[in-house]
């Protein structure tokens, strides 16, 4: 096997490839976030720029080069997903090279805007939920064993394990919540029942909502197992009609699919009672709708994208709801990322055997893509954690 060094090279055959789509990246004006190997499939090795490599990228066949030569985002993505791309090393830092690459997919990007005006959002938003999350529970894999939690835990430590950080977060949110024994937790979109275990145990009442079948039947075979003081129902956050307020609200990793934020102000108002806390914690992006072509594409389809923060404060401001504290998430969900692809790649096989081969290498890209932007430097995403408050006669409670 050969090894060329490069930064720009107009060479022949796989190394002139190899240079005239690293030439086409960086004509966008970005630069190499570091030093790399790329193995093309005539056995070629080509070092781009300066330093130790950080990670190696293996272009398996003719289908891969064409895909990086096309420097489109969603293109390589398709590629990896059916494996003629392969990543090793700090894939983590391989995801910065996005910044390098295009993604404008026009149609895709205006269909998700112009399908709920169309079609409806209640009626597209089971089908929307169902895309990623009825997956035969294959993301347990990933995520920590106690209460299996698909939002960042809080950290102390980056060494700090997913199990750790889990339970940490959790009794962050009983504690701002201020829940009591014998009070009714309403959870938007319960997941895999971890918020409902670790508050029912501590003697809360939950009601949990979602539109995912497999984990609302998980959730419910958590809630028989532990004998739990809950319950869980396939149901529309903004259709449910309960016919009661609740103590509390929690909204984790939620809202982001719940993005128009005056209804969404607007159902906490009408679902919590006067001096009862909403807990929310999503990601957040600098521009209100820059959700990347691979997730609309292959894992949140439809009305997603990450919480645009001015137009959220905006919704808040404008309803009777006060905001009590604000958390930056960030280097969290940074650290539930790269843990949780350590786990998915520990797990591969198991994955494999439930899911197949694509499904793993699907859910591994958007592992690392999440670790990767909540660790880019440019800070075009980032994360929070909100608390709010719906205030009572005497106002906003303090403490």
């Amino acid at each position: 096997m050969s090894e060329t060094h490069t930064s720009l090279s107009t060479a022949g055959g796989a190394t002139g490839d190899i240079g005239s789509w690293l030439s086409r990246m960086l004509a966008r004006g970005g630069k190499l976030p570091c030093a790399f190997r790329v193995h093309a499939p005539d056995g070629t090795t080509t070092l781009i720029g300066d330093g130790a490599p950080e990670f190696d990228l293996f272009i398996r066949n003719q289908n891969g080069l064409r895909a990086l030569q096309s420097i489109s985002e969603l293109r390589i993505a398709d590629a990896y997903v059916r494996g003629d791309l392969d990543l090793e090393g700090d894939v983590v830092k391989a995801m910065w090279l996005r910044d390098l690459l295009s993604d404008r997919n026009v149609w895709l990007k205006l269909w998700r805007r112009l399908q709920p005006l169309i079609l409806g959002r209640e009626k597209l938003n089971p089908e929307w939920i169902a895309k990623h999350y009825d997956s035969g529970n294959v993301q347990l894999l990933a995520l920590d064993q106690d209460y299996f939690a698909y939002t960042p835990g809080v950290y102390l430590s980056d060494d700090d394990t997913l199990e750790e950080s889990s339970r940490r977060k959790y009794e962050f949110a009983w504690d701002q919540l201020r829940l009591q024994p014998g009070q009714e937790l309403l959870e938007v979109g319960c997941g895999w029942g971890g918020m409902t275990r670790y508050c029912a145990t501590r003697g809360a009442r939950v009601t949990g909502i979602t539109l995912s079948k497999d984990q609302l039947g998980f959730t419910r075979g958590v809630i028989e197992r532990y004998g739990l003081d809950a319950s869980a129902h396939y149901q529309d956050f903004f259709t449910f009609q309960p016919g009661k307020r609740f103590d509390a609200i929690s909204c984790m990793g939620v809202i982001e699919d719940l993005s128009d934020y005056p209804r969404v102000m607007q159902r906490f108002s009408e679902l919590v009672k006067p001096g009862g806390r909403m807990y929310l914690d999503f990601a957040s992006g600098k521009v209100p709708f820059g959700t990347s072509s691979f997730i609309t594409k292959y894992v949140w389809p439809g009305t997603f994208r990450m919480t645009y923060m001015p137009e959220l404060m905006a919704a808040i401001d404008k309803s009777p709801i006060q905001l009590v504290g604000v958390y930056n998430d960030r280097h969290n969900y940074y650290l539930w990322a790269r843990n949780g692809h350590t786990r998915w790649v520990e797990n591969r096989d198991k994955v494999v055997a439930q899911a197949g081969e694509e499904i793993y290498r699907l859910f591994r890209l958007l592992y690392m893509g999440t670790a990767g932007v909540m660790n880019n430097p440019s800070h075009e995403v980032t994360a929070y954690r909100l608390v709010l408050e719906l205030p009572g006669p005497g106002g906003v409670r303090q403490g």
